[in-house]
């Protein structure tokens, strides 16, 4: 039995269940013609766009918010963020990042921000706990498994939320160690945040470093 889109559950899926999704997964089983702008199933499989849904609408909102002159902005949706121009204070926007706490609300970092979008990814909010073991929203296509690394938030600023949000999936399902190196590859500002013991610890790429302490830079 699959899992679809709609259908929650509270109990892990056997064995079975995963190797049967696990067939219907991967861009292989599409077929993509970019001069068409057109995609093709070449299997029994359905298109998922969750990871980058909210950072496009995001972007999409900016756009017409452009379109019709307005320069100072800030849109969100469901957390992920594009802001443009100044703040009502008549400086950067102030955002702050989450810390990762189950039940609780409070900030691990707060940054300034002009004429960019951020967008976070974490397992912290999106799960479910059986027979003492937590299960996190995020799965690793490459098992079909759930993250059950230390790895608990990412937050990505990028010109674009849908490459922010998408970026910020795709880095959480890594894992530390491997994301560390793909977002240093790829030139990304990246914000980390991993459990260590019973607090946690933050680390940040190269190009996140000019955003911390940008709020105390711009007072």
């Amino acid at each position: 039995m699959g899992v679809w889109p709609g259908e929650r559950i509270d109990a892990a899926p056997d064995a079975a269940a995963i190797d049967l999704v696990m067939t219907r997964v991967g861009q292989d089983k599409l077929r993509v013609d970019g001069e068409l702008r057109s995609v093709r199933k070449q299997a029994d499989v359905y298109l998922d766009f969750s990871s980058i849904a909210k950072g496009f609408a995001v972007d999409e909102v900016a756009r017409l918010l452009q379109a019709t002159g307005i320069e100072d902005y800030l849109v969100e949706i469901g957390g992920e963020m594009r802001v443009g121009g100044l703040s009502p204070r008549g400086d950067a926007w102030r955002i702050a990042i989450e810390q990762p706490e189950v039940g609780a609300r409070s900030i691990a970092q707060a940054i300034a921000l002009r004429d960019v979008a951020i967008a976070t990814s974490g397992d912290y909010r999106n799960y479910f706990e059986a027979d003492g073991v937590r299960y996190s929203h995020s799965i690793d296509p490459r098992t079909g498994q759930p993250v059950a690394h230390e790895l608990v938030s990412v937050t990505v600023i990028h010109p674009s939320c849908m490459m922010a949000d998408a970026w910020a999936t795709a880095l959480t399902v890594l894992g530390a160690e491997e994301a560390m190196a793909v977002a240093e590859a790829a030139g990304l500002a990246v914000y980390f945040i991993q459990r260590e013991g019973e607090g946690f610890a933050d680390s940040h790429t190269e190009a996140f470093a000019p955003y911390l302490g940008s709020i105390g830079a711009t007072e």
